[in-house]
């Protein structure tokens, strides 16, 4: 029997998903703007950031 108030659907994983990459980017965005930081440092950082928390996200709710 499949319990479905337990089980996360998925507009809810992908709305959470979308929440975490904002998040990780705003906080990378912040970072390039303060401490002025170069250009190919922030790309990968921001493409770091973003793959960490969807991998996160999709890790958790497996």
């Amino acid at each position: 029997m499949v319990y479905t108030f337990i089980m996360v659907t998925l507009v809810k994983k992908f709305g959470l998903m979308f929440l975490w990459m904002g998040i990780a980017a705003s906080v990378v965005l912040l970072i390039y703007s303060y401490f002025n930081i170069p250009d190919e440092l922030a790309g990968v950082l921001y493409f770091i950031a973003i793959g960490l928390a969807a991998s996160g996200v999709l890790n958790y709710y497996r």
